[in-house]
């Protein structure tokens, strides 16, 4: 080594000097302390030298210093060292340093170590991590020391600069490592993992794997402790929210709830964006390395994160981190450890794996429903829902292996989530087929009720996977699934618990087309499979064989095509759907017929349903090109099919292309028929009969053909019982039978069989005349189709036939059965109809037929009226029937006195019939079989036909009400049936003009028959005639055309039907009139004219209605002027006028969105102006219009008419008429809803602030939340309380108003019941009623909405709601308004603490008074609120506001204001404690003086705060002057309370004098001397109760006042002459307690010398035994018992007895009885015996002792004994007791006069524990005895004594007390 040079040895020089001087201090450690101070830093720094010398020097130097520093005492210049260490970059000094910190910064006082933590945290981030670590400790062992702000607060908001963390990188440093730390688990170490950390982690935060860094026995740190203020620290304002996210959640995880509730506070008062990218990262990666609690937490997060969806990878790996599938079944995680790596009970182990797999459902299911949208989430939508699946089957599938809630719960969640996620994911057709059939087995046989309504929501989820059209190979799978799942039978499969059919049948409404024929069978099966199905089932199968569902679905890519009714039939009726069944349900063989192989057992009700389908179909098909869709289509198709020639013609040309019998029309045809005439199954029957007959009728000849020689099969139908089947039976047979290839043979067999039959007419009864019926209808079809045919031979076979039908004369008596006659009115319909009738002259005619069905026709019957219509249709037209012909249309015309409306449709018909002939539509009807010649036409009767036009178009002017409302429908009828004919073209104008005649009938029928007319007109018409017909009709409506003349009083409507607000109705023309004079224009009247000539369309819908009168008026011009009144109107009150004018608006208005916009003007300003109107039905009206015309319309259009329509909804809102209050109410919750909503959508936006701008200021007028009306009030009130809520920034300009507004409400709103119920309840309920108002005004909505207004309070807004706010306290007199101004202060100390400061010393200043509120819970509101003022307040107001109030309490008069002084100090210590330790000087001593206040409320109130913030004695001593100042004061006040209060505050003080003194082992002088004058003076005071506790302190004060009365007499006469003055008072209850004070004064101190003689002269009188002969006069009284401590129940007189005896027993001087014992006992004796009268000194110890005397009994075994023990066991301790020459007989006389005393010979030995106390007294003389004589126990005393302790043992026999006596003759020897 080269030799140092001068700069090295001048280096080592220095650091001599300083080892020397250092090691010269090391005997004196004040001085080492200081010599350290100034030379231990640069020493250190030396360290940093580049001479290898010099550092080896600084080594050594430190090494001696080492050994000097192991003093306790010794603290370095911690701060200094820190400092270097900062500044520094040498290692070796950041070393030393720290070494020197960690051994000083525990010794350092408190102040000191808060000073040093910005120090510490200040660039934390630059250095080593090695030393970083280490200081990183040191910091952690400051954190006690950190005093964290309340939230809010001033300092809070500066707390981050002062704690040196103003630099964003130290920040997040330091978050981090605490973060970490709350993940440290206990024992940690390198070699050990821990989840979440690293090694180097563990190594930072263990300083290198140190054993003793975390134990605090060892002098480490506490972790647990150390936790929670990291937790604390994290959550103060020196960290951001960004900065702390990730250790609040770790400490949110938390196991301890001290912990877990900061970082829960924390998170829920995060403003951290989710949306962020490295943070969700972050969460992640978190979450791949933590135990469940803490992945919880980060999965609820996750799930509140829609970028978190993005992280596709992250998302996979999450789920198969918290789901092990292979250790499902019971498997602990081993992860599953608390953070102090103890492993959790299985119990708890599965609780929480259960709610970990919660939050991961949860997190999976936000993926899955914000994921698609986010990304492609193809990428792993199908991992997900295969991991799902699996987790599904690892619980059990499709049955799980537990069924426990929470596995019900996961299990749930975990198909509604697969659901959800394969809806967004895009899976190949394997996947979502597997997936589905998965699914659906699932849904058929898992058991668990609760998951069966997710697993259906998984399927109806899937299914959008579906969507048509698909690819074969898909289809058909697809069906296949369906279908089976469809057909499964409950009993078929053990497994299956349920039935799976809607979900299939919705299914296949969805996911197939409606042109897919499997699916169409689902349906059907779903209908009418099952006998007992349910029915949403059905209901599910109705819709999907609706076309309807899928026409009325607005999905353009959805298929509308029908299904291929061919395809249908092949399918349903041919192929095999349904696997075979060799049996039925009752097990009988069957042979299945083809046809029905597909409907086995129940299935067979299906089989008509399949039929009617695919019939309804087939017509749709046929009808394709003229048919259009909508709800009501089924009727319309069915009323096409049977009464329209165009339809029908359309659907035969359709049909002719099916000739053969192997296609499929035949195939329908012959199931149709198979189901007609199949016995087995009766229910089917007659549906398949229907539809063959429907089918037939259209059906071609050829391809009829193969079942015509099936006719005979009928038989049994047109037989049966049932009218319906007779009916279709026979129309199928006249179908069949009369087929042209039928063989004449077979022809005339089924004829002869039926005419056989009804030969029997007049003799069958029951089942034989149903036959006989049936037969003569199908003869009667029979013949007719043999005509429609036309075959060879046919017309005569036919005549044949008819010649067996009776005439109906025969039948007409009254004793006829009613469906005969019927039977032979329908059946001699059909053969009139073909032509074939009875040959007979006009009079036979007439009497054998006409007679007998007029006679039922003006009874009603329909068939007899049909019946007369083609009997006039058979009459020759040669004009020689005429008469005839006449005669049954006169017949007809007289049925309009009928009253059944369907009977005058019937007689339209039958005119028609009878004029018109083959040429009337309802007459060719008839024909349902194909014809090739029409021989049987009939041409219409021209002549008759015009004169019947003529007369119903006069009859339509007739005023009978009858027969006009019978020649409107006849003419109805006409022209319904024979528009075609150019009778009735030619004269359609003249009908027009008759039906808007009939419009102004009062019958509504007549009215809907006019507009059914008027729309019949227009439709049959061509285009000439169609644009004359709407010229003529919109003439007649505004007054050009043809008018009726009515006068002024001509009746338009019924009386009541409008009626008006006076109690009158609208009835004349004159009303109408004047109703179109509101218009304001003269030319509307007319117009109006025309209306009110039809009146009745005012009130019913008919002309306006379904029939299509809306769209003729619809070409017609309307006034401007119309559309404000016309809009009016359609919110009438009365429905039918309200009815009427929508169907008008809806006429006269193409497009009202269009007239909406351009008339708004116009018509808001009409209905403002009507709603204040006279009328009570225009209010009403206008009230709803303007709700329905601002409703959905941008405010802009409006918001002039805004202000206006609010005060004008709110004025009517408490209109006289309930009605028109309700109407007022809707519309004011529509502008109340318009707001809100506004509100929500965009608060801060320009239309959201008009609305504000217009509506507020009137809602808080005194025509809203202030008005007299409750109504309107509440409403108001309502609507206010919603837009605080929902205001938001917006509101900041009404926020003072609102606010001053809504605290005046909280009392005015208050029902009034309560101040009834206040004023009747007692004192203790009204405390009780009052509460429950201040928690009403707390949690109600008005305080709600309060606080929302106080949350957007600004600097500008607070200076406009400050003066407010001040002004509204006060005013305010009800108590609600009094607790809410109370919490509005609360709110602005807290949350706009800065810019309330400066306005907080006016508001203390307000407190001052208001806090002294006479009610309680007013008072206390106050308190709170200047609780939180104080946190804002400046220094100097907080100062003179405690000073007031202390000033208050000291000079209050009664309790009341006590009571309210401490409350507020209470508050304060509650609500703002660091504020309150700012105040402890005043505030401390003001609480212990209040703590002793007599007043219990007042004194639990200040003692609580007294516990809270001190507590100890040495916080007493420590304000000692402030509480003797304050308790003098109250000594010097006239009030007794408050003296009273003083002088128990001075005791108390002297109490803690004297317990500080234990704690410190020291006297202190100086506070005996502060405290005595004080304390003397409140012994003074005159005896009260409780004076007893000023005594207590008292012989404790003097012991500590022993160096003082050494050098004081007169303080020690003064200490003397108080004891004997207290025990002189002559205060009975006050006096045992003075007797003890007085002898423990005499006994705390030598100085006093024998104070007995005293004590016997004050307590003798006490100890004397009354004489029971004197004062025989005085008064018995009860003695109470004793209150004082030990008086164990006695009377009063009784414990001061026993205390005098006290007294007298432990009065002695201590020195002296150490001294002598002996003479000191004699002492006692003497004077306790010189008590008695009679006594004379040389008795002394020859009597009985004078307290063994009866009246001392009690005392004896109460007390005596315990004394007797005490007091020998003070002479038995003296050592040298014996010394020579002493007199030995003096002590056993003494021993003899204890022993005496203790009742040895007693019988009566006491309880156990006053046996005790005598065997130990004993004990205590024999020791006494044994110290006086040497070998006492073998004197004659000693023996004797132990005579009496064997006796003792064995008489006694409790164990203990034997115990004692034992003890006493161990010491007795």
């Amino acid at each position: 080594m080269p030799p140092p040079t001068e700069e090295e040895k001048q280096e080592i020089s220095l650091l001599d000097r300083a080892e020397w001087t250092i090691l010269s201090a090391s005997s004196d450690e004040r001085k080492l302390q200081e010599k350290l101070r100034v030379y231990l830093c640069p020493v250190l720094l030396k360290a940093g030298s580049p001479h290898v010398r010099v550092r080896n020097k600084v080594i050594s130097v430190c090494g001696n210093i080492n050994k000097l520093i192991q003093s306790p005492t010794i603290v370095l210049p911690v701060a200094s060292l820190l400092d270097q260490f900062k500044q520094t970059d040498y290692p070796l000094i950041k070393h030393f340093d720290l070494i020197y910190i960690q051994h000083s910064v525990a010794r350092l006082e408190r102040h000191e170590q808060q000073q040093l933590v910005p120090k510490a945290l200040r660039d934390i981030r630059t250095g080593p991590k090695a030393s970083l670590s280490q200081l990183f400790n040191v910091i952690l062992r400051l954190l006690p020391t950190v005093k964290i702000p309340s939230r809010g607060s001033q300092e809070d908001a500066g707390f981050r600069e002062a704690m040196g963390l103003s630099h964003p990188e130290d920040a997040k440093f330091v978050a981090e490592w605490l973060g970490k730390l709350l993940l440290l688990p206990a024992n940690a170490s390198t070699e050990k993992p821990a989840p979440g950390l690293t090694e180097g982690d563990i190594s930072f935060l263990t300083l290198a794997g140190k054993k003793d860094t975390w134990n605090p026995s060892a002098g480490g740190l506490n972790l647990p402790e150390t936790r929670i203020l990291a937790a604390n620290f994290l959550a103060s304002g020196a960290f951001t929210d960004e900065e702390r996210f990730i250790p609040a959640l770790y400490a949110a995880a938390s196991t301890d709830y001290r912990i877990s509730g900061v970082g829960e506070d924390q998170l829920k008062r995060t403003s951290v964006s989710l949306e962020n990218k490295a943070l969700v990262q972050k969460l992640f990666d978190a979450h791949s390395k933590l135990q469940p609690p803490y992945r919880i937490r980060i999965l609820g997060m996750l799930s509140k994160s829609e970028i978190a969806t993005t992280f596709t990878d992250e998302v996979l790996a999450v789920f198969r981190r918290n789901v092990d599938l292979k250790s499902q079944n019971g498997a602990q995680d081993a992860t599953f450890m608390d953070i102090d790596q103890r492993p959790s009970a299985p119990k708890s182990s599965g609780l929480e794996q259960t709610k970990l797999h919660r939050a991961l459902f949860e997190f999976i299911n936000w993926v899955a429903r914000i994921g698609p949208s986010k990304t492609d989430f193809n990428k792993i939508g199908v991992n997900l829902v295969g991991m799902l699946k699996e987790f599904v089957q690892s619980q059990g599938w499709p049955k799980p292996l537990r069924q426990s809630l929470d596995d019900s719960v996961l299990r749930s969640r975990a198909y509604e989530t697969i659901g959800i996620l394969a809806k967004g994911t895009k899976m190949d057709d394997h996947g979502r087929l597997g997936l589905a059939a998965w699914l659906f087995r699932s849904l058929s046989e898992d058991p668990t009720p609760d998951v069966v309504v997710n697993i259906d929501g998984a399927l109806s989820s899937v299914a959008a996977l579906f969507k048509p059209p698909h690819n074969f190979k898909v289809s058909v799978e697809l069906q296949s699934i369906l279908v089976s799942y469809m057909l499964l039978e409950d009993e078929a499969d053990e497994g299956l618990v349920r039935s799976t059919r809607h979900a299939v049948a919705k299914w296949a409404n969805n996911c197939l087309p409606f042109s897919d024929v499997q699916a169409r069978w689902i349906d059907i099966v779903a209908v009418a499979g099952r006998l007992d199905e349910r029915n949403d089932v059905v209901e599910e199968g109705h819709k999907g064989l609706d076309p309807w569902t899928y026409h009325a679905n607005e999905d353009e890519n959805k298929s509308k095509d029908l299904p291929d009714w061919q395809e249908m039939v092949e399918s349903f009726f041919k192929a095999s759907l349904v696997p075979l069944k060799s049996k039925v349900e009752g097990g009988m063989e069957i042979d299945i017929h083809p046809l029905f192989k597909n409907y086995p057992g129940d299935m067979i009700h299906a089989f008509p349903v399949a039929l009617d389908y695919c019939r309804k179909i087939l017509f749709l098909t046929a009808l394709a090109d003229n048919f259009t869709f909508d709800a009501g289509w089924q009727q319309r198709m069915e009323a096409l099919v049977q009464s329209d020639l165009v339809s029908r013609k359309a659907i035969r040309n359709y049909l002719s292309q099916f000739t053969y019998k192997e296609q499929p029309f035949g195939a329908l045809l012959s199931a149709a028929f198979e189901g007609m005439v199949r016995q087995d199954a009766p229910k089917i029957v007659e549906s398949c009969a229907r539809t063959f007959v429907d089918l037939a009728s259209f059906a071609p000849k050829t391809v009829l053909a193969f079942l015509a020689s099936r006719s005979e099969e009928l038989l049994p139908l047109i037989k049966s019982n049932r009218k319906e089947l007779r009916a279709l039976g026979s129309k199928a047979f006249g179908i069949l039978a009369a087929h042209p290839v039928n063989s004449a043979a077979a022809l005339e067999k089924v004829t002869v069989g039926l005419v056989e039959i009804t030969k029997g007419l007049k003799t069958a009864v029951g089942a034989e005349l149903n036959a006989v019926e049936g037969s003569l209808l199908a003869l009667a079809h029979l013949a007719s189709r043999l005509v429609y045919y036309s075959g060879a031979g046919s017309g005569d076979r036919a005549r044949e036939v008819a010649l067996v039908f009776p005439t109906l004369e025969d039948v007409a008596s009254a004793t006829s059965i009613v469906s005969t006659q019927e039977t032979l009115f329908e059946a001699w319909s059909q053969l009139w109809t073909a032509g074939l009738g009875s040959k007979q002259d006009q009079g036979s005619l007439v009497k054998a037929f006409v007679d007998p069905l007029v006679l039922y026709a003006k009874k009603g019957n329909e068939k007899a009226i049909a019946a007369l219509g083609r009997l006039a249709l058979s009459l020759p037209s040669d004009g020689s029937w005429d008469e005839t012909l006449e005669k049954i249309l006169g017949q007809l015309y007289a049925l309009h006195e009928l009253k059944q409306v369907e009977v005058h449709f019937a007689v339209g018909e039958a005119i028609a019939a009878a004029v018109a002939r083959w040429d009337a539509e309802v007459v060719q009807l008839t024909v349902d079989v194909e014809t090739v010649v029409d021989g049987y036409w009939a041409p219409r009767r021209t002549a008759q036909l015009t004169a019947v036009l003529e007369k119903l178009l006069a009859d339509c002017k007739t005023t009978k009400p009858s027969l006009l409302k019978a020649s409107g429908i006849w003419l109805f009828c006409l022209i319904q049936r024979c528009s075609h004919l150019e009778e009735v073209q030619s004269r359609l104008r003249l009908c027009q003009v008759a039906f808007m005649r009939l419009l102004s009938a009062r019958d509504e029928l007549v009215q809907e028959t006019a507009s059914r007319g008027l729309a019949l007109v227009y439709e049959k018409g061509d285009a000439g005639l169609k644009s004359d017909l709407t010229k003529d009709l919109v003439a007649s409506f505004t007054g050009s055309g043809p008018q009726i003349k009515v006068e002024e009083e001509t009746e338009l409507f019924e009386a009541g039907a409008l009626p008006t607000g006076d109690g009158k109705s609208i009835t004349s023309y004159k009303d109408i009139v004047s109703l179109a004079n509101e218009v304001g224009d003269p030319s509307l009247v007319y117009k109006f004219m025309s209306l009110a000539t039809n009146a009745a369309t005012w009130s019913t819908r008919s002309a306006f209605g379904r029939f299509g009168l809306s769209n003729i008026l619809s070409n017609s011009e309307v006034d401007p002027k119309l559309y404000p009144k016309l809009y009016r109107y359609r919110f009438d009150p009365n429905t039918n006028v309200q009815r009427s004018m929508n169907d008008i608006w809806k006429a006269l208005v193409q497009d009202p969105n269009v007239v909406l916009e351009t008339q708004f003007d116009n018509i808001m300003t009409d209905l403002l102006k009507s709603i204040l109107g006279r009328e009570w039905r225009v209010r009403e009206a206008s009230c709803s219009a303007i709700a329905e015309l601002i409703s959905g319309r941008p405010f802009p259009k409006y918001e002039k008419y805004y202000k206006d329509i609010w005060a004008a909804a709110v004025k009517v809102a408490d209109d006289v008429k309930a009605t028109v209050r309700n109407a007022a109410g809707k519309l004011c919750m529509a502008l109340s809803t318009t707001l809100v909503r506004q509100l929500e959508d965009s608060g801060s936006s320009a239309t959201a602030k008009s609305m504000m701008n217009e509506a507020l200021p009137f809602l808080l007028s005194d025509k809203g939340i202030e008005s007299s009306a409750d109504e309107v009030k509440y409403f108001c009130v309502g609507t206010v309380l919603k837009i605080a809520k929902r205001g938001g920034s917006s509101l900041k300009p009404y926020i003072p108003t609102m606010v001053a507004h809504l605290l005046g409400l909280l009392s005015t709103i208050e029902p009034e019941a309560i101040n009834y119920y206040y004023q009747r309840v007692g004192e203790a309920n009204r405390d009780k009623l009052d509460k429950l108002r201040a928690n009403a005004v707390s949690q109600g909505p008005i305080g709600e909405a309060i606080e929302d207004c106080l949350r957007n309070v600004d600097a500008e807004v607070m200076e406009q709601l400050v003066p407010k706010l001040s002004e509204t306290i006060k005013t305010a007199i009800g108590m609600p308004t009094k607790i809410g101004c109370g919490r509005a202060i609360w709110t602005l100390s807290t949350r706009h603490g800065i810019n309330f400061e400066k306005h907080a010393p006016a508001f203390l200043n307000l407190m001052e008074k208001h806090t002294l509120d006479r009610n309680d819970e007013v008072s206390q509101g106050y308190a709170r609120a200047t609780a939180y003022l104080l946190r804002v307040a400046p220094d100097v107001a907080k100062q003179r506001f405690i000073e007031k109030f202390i000033k208050l309490y000291l000079e209050s008069d009664t309790e009341v204001r006590r009571q309210k002084v401490a409350d507020v100090v209470l508050a304060l210590s509650k609500v703002s404690p660091d504020h309150f330790n700012a105040l402890e000087t005043l505030l401390l001593p003001f609480a212990f003086l209040g703590k002793h206040d007599t007043d219990e409320y007042t004194q639990k109130a200040f003692k609580e705060v007294w516990d809270t913030h001190a507590g100890t004695h040495l916080t007493v001593t420590k304000y000692l002057k402030e509480i003797v100042s304050l308790a003098e004061k109250t000594l010097s006040t006239a009030q007794w309370a408050l003296k009273h209060g003083g002088a128990l505050t001075v005791a108390d003080a002297a109490e803690s004098v004297a317990g500080a003194t234990t704690v410190t082992h020291h006297v202190n002088v100086e506070h005996v001397k502060i405290l005595w004058p004080v304390y003397d003076k409140a012994l003074l005071l005159k005896t009260f109760p409780g004076k007893e506790k000023l005594l207590e302190p008292f012989p404790k004060f003097v012991e500590l006042s022993k160096d003082l009365l050494e050098k004081d007499a007169n303080l020690a006469a003064a200490y003397k002459k108080v004891a004997i003055r207290e025990a002189k008072r002559n205060n009975d209850v006050y006096r045992p307690h003075a007797f003890e004070c007085l002898w423990r004064v005499a006994a705390a101190w030598d100085g006093y010398g024998d104070m007995l003689p005293e004590i016997k002269t004050i307590v003798a009188p006490y100890l004397e035994i009354e004489d029971e002969s004197k004062d025989t006069d005085a008064m018995d009284v009860d003695i109470p018992a004793s209150s004082s401590k030990g008086s164990r129940g006695l009377d009063l007189k009784t414990v001061t007895k026993w205390k005098a005896l006290e007294a007298l027993a432990k009065g002695y001087n201590p020195s002296k009885m150490k001294k002598e014992p002996t003479r000191t006992l004699r002492e006692f004796i003497l004077a306790v015996e010189s008590i008695d009268p009679k006594f004379k000194p040389v008795q002394l110890f020859t009597t009985k002792p004078y307290i063994t005397r009866p009246e001392f009994d009690t005392i004896r075994k109460t007390y005596w004994y315990e004394c007797a023990k005490d007091l020998l066991q003070a002479a038995a301790a003296v050592e040298g007791a014996s010394s020579p020459g002493s007199d030995h007989e003096e002590s056993f006389k003494i021993i003899r006069w204890f022993l005496s005393t203790l009742d040895l010979d007693a019988e009566d030995t006491g309880l156990e524990a006053q046996r005790v106390a005598r065997a130990r007294a004993v004990k205590s003389a024999v020791q006494v005895g044994k110290t006086a004589v040497e070998g006492f126990e073998k004197t004659e005393l000693g023996k004797e004594i132990e005579g009496l302790v064997k006796g003792a043992i064995e008489k006694e026999r409790s164990l203990d007390v034997q115990k004692e006596w034992r003890e006493c003759l161990k010491v007795l020897g």
